[in-house]
């Protein structure tokens, strides 16, 4: 088994492109695939695509993203390629659009931060992104338990790293202070 408890890098941000698959034809690196929700945890026990034993055991607050490249301590001659599920978000748009688009990207923001769903949630112009991660009926309910005029929404396909999948910090002073 080998087991991944450092992060190396990213092969997308990093020059570590050339050396995971120079150890990949030699088989000392592996990849595994997991979906967005594991991405978020710390311990995993998996099976590489070519059938390896893998284990992850990263430090608290660690989360995964497509393409990172972990090691096990300074041993770095085995390395694990991890590559992050496309993911499923739900897409809510505001008719009429809003006609100042900051003060609807605060005031989503700010309902966000108060409210009690707790979805992590990314705002691109007037749409709302929010992972799914319980069942879309319960979402769909949610939204028109709360009786939101003018809200449409639909599921659409994420690739890894579109929307977040923690709640993220909202710093209001330093955005709007």
């Amino acid at each position: 088994m080998i087991i991944g408890n450092r992060l190396l890098g990213n092969v997308n941000d990093d020059s570590l492109a050339y050396r995971v698959q120079a150890l990949e034809k030699s088989g000392d690196a592996v990849r595994v695939s997991i979906s967005a929700s594991d991405a978020q945890r710390r311990r995993l026990r998996l099976t590489s695509s070519s059938g390896t034993e893998v284990g992850i055991a990263l430090e608290s607050g660690t989360a995964l993203q497509d393409g990172d490249v972990l090691c096990q301590d300074d041993d770095e001659s085995h390395l694990i390629l991890v590559e992050v599920e496309a993911s499923e978000a739900m897409a809510i748009r505001v008719n009429p659009r809003p006609a100042d688009e900051a003060s609807f990207v605060y005031g989503v923001k700010l309902g966000h931060m108060l409210g009690n769903q707790h979805w992590p949630i990314k705002v691109d112009g007037t749409v709302v992104l929010t992972p799914v991660n319980i069942d879309r009926l319960v979402m769909e309910t949610v939204l028109r338990t709360h009786g939101f005029e003018g809200l449409e929404w639909e599921f659409i396909s994420v690739e890894p790293g579109e929307v977040p999948t923690a709640m993220p910090r909202v710093d209001l002073e330093h955005e709007h202070g």
